[in-house]
């Protein structure tokens, strides 16, 4: 266990230009500064990366804090972030030249955080420089991939406890994520070995966000699949006529293929849009997301790739052009929606044929195991767009939570109201 000085939190705080905490992140703290591992699910954008920088930051003497994200959007911009305030972070990913990826690990036994992705944990340099650091803690940040990517893709994500058993001295153990149901929030933890690990569990409604979800019927034509996405897109283009023109929007599709058809048809209607998908390259990804985020392209439309660790508040609308394939990412997604507090909107299109194809997807693309556990995240989402009760009601019965109050903003809830009106 580490010892904190008062004072070394206080500057903590100071060094990351944190001016108060929230009220939800004060005991989560005070656990993560007993030395206790802990299990926390809070809202994305709720300020789960400073429970992990301020005990970093706030420890007396050199010792490592080993952060571990999925993408490197995410990894780069809290590394740049933090750099700027004078904090010695570090980022090691298989983009760097072999001589800036020496130059990271030299730096090691002097840094306070690194951050990386799981795979790297299974290089050889990286375990004999970490043999010469203290390492403090792991953190697993964005949890929820954990248990969706047994025996598929991302193998590295199984090795995490491997790892941390592995270390000389066993490091607390932080794993945060927005979306964990209980059953994956107990393989996380038998997965990290932290079974005497602290849970703090906070609500997923937000009540600035307006869940709206709305079924496209199919119209009738001979050429069945273009009039499909023809459809669709009028559908979207008619939400964008909608929208004020304030703030950023999102639009995700299921396929890649589906992004780069409603990219052509908007692009060709003079609308601001910029695409994002992981089949593109590193530095064209890098690009499209350096024109949303710098406001010269407003609305981006992109697969589940984008997302995870942008750092940008006034996003006003997410479209979801087709039923996405789970209700984790659906609620990952629309938790990319109003991170200022102020109230966004966040629209689901779907037709009756959505179901059927993101079964095809995920048959095609995982082994039987994965698919059943796929097959049943997208089994709640499918539940949830045609049941008649609140949406946001449905997501924390899927989570395990117990507020199923009706939020009477959602568009389940404005349909029941009016229904019972008449």
């Amino acid at each position: 266990m580490f010892l904190y000085k008062k004072s070394a939190i206080v500057n903590a705080t100071q060094m990351l230009q944190i001016s108060s905490l929230y009220q939800w992140q004060e005991k989560p703290i005070d656990a993560i500064l007993e030395g206790l591992d802990v299990f926390v699910s809070a809202p994305t954008s709720s300020g789960k990366s400073a429970l992990f920088q301020l005990p970093a930051v706030a420890e007396e003497g050199l010792t490592l804090t080993i952060v571990l994200s999925p993408l490197r959007a995410l990894q780069e911009d809290q590394v740049n972030s933090l750099r700027k305030k004078g904090i010695a972070a570090e980022l090691l990913n298989s983009d760097l030249s072999s001589q800036a990826r020496r130059q990271v690990l030299e730096k090691l036994p002097h840094s306070m955080l690194l951050y990386l992705a799981p795979e790297q944990l299974l290089c050889s340099d990286l375990q004999n420089e970490l043999s010469q650091c203290t390492v403090a803690r792991v953190v697993l940040d964005e949890a929820h991939i954990l248990p969706q990517v047994e025996a598929n893709f991302r193998k590295a994500y199984q090795k995490i406890g491997d790892f941390i058993q592995s270390l000389p001295s066993r490091p607390q153990v932080l794993a945060l994520t927005a979306t964990a149901t209980v059953k994956d929030r107990k393989r996380i933890v038998k997965a990290l070995g932290m079974e005497n690990s602290k849970t703090f569990a906070f609500p997923l409604r937000r009540d600035n966000l307006a869940l709206h979800i709305k079924r496209i019927e199919e119209k009738s034509t001979s050429r069945k699949k273009s009039g499909a996405r023809l459809n669709l897109s009028q559908s979207v283009e008619r939400a964008l006529k909608d929208w004020n023109g304030k703030g950023r929007v999102i639009i995700y599709c299921p396929t890649v293929k589906g992004v780069k058809h409603l990219y052509h048809w908007l692009k060709g209607r003079n609308w601001p849009v910029t695409k994002y998908t992981g089949k593109m390259s590193h530095k064209k990804r890098l690009e499209s997301q350096e024109r949303f985020l710098s406001g010269k392209r407003v609305i981006v439309i992109a697969t589940n790739a984008f997302g995870l660790g942008i750092d940008i508040s006034n996003v006003r609308l997410i479209i979801h052009a087709g039923l996405p394939l789970s209700m984790d990412g659906y609620v990952q997604e629309i938790g990319r929606a109003g991170r200022d507090g102020k109230k966004s909107l966040c629209l689901l299109l779907y037709s009756k044929q959505d179901f059927g194809k993101n079964q095809h997807i995920l048959r095609h693309s995982l082994n039987s195991k994965s698919a059943q556990q796929a097959f049943d995240r997208l089994n709640a989402l499918h539940r949830l767009v045609n049941a008649e009760s609140c949406i946001w009601s449905g997501i924390e019965k899927y989570f395990g939570q117990k507020n199923f109050t009706p939020c009477n903003n959602c568009s389940h809830c404005k349909s029941k109201s009016l229904k019972s009106q008449t």
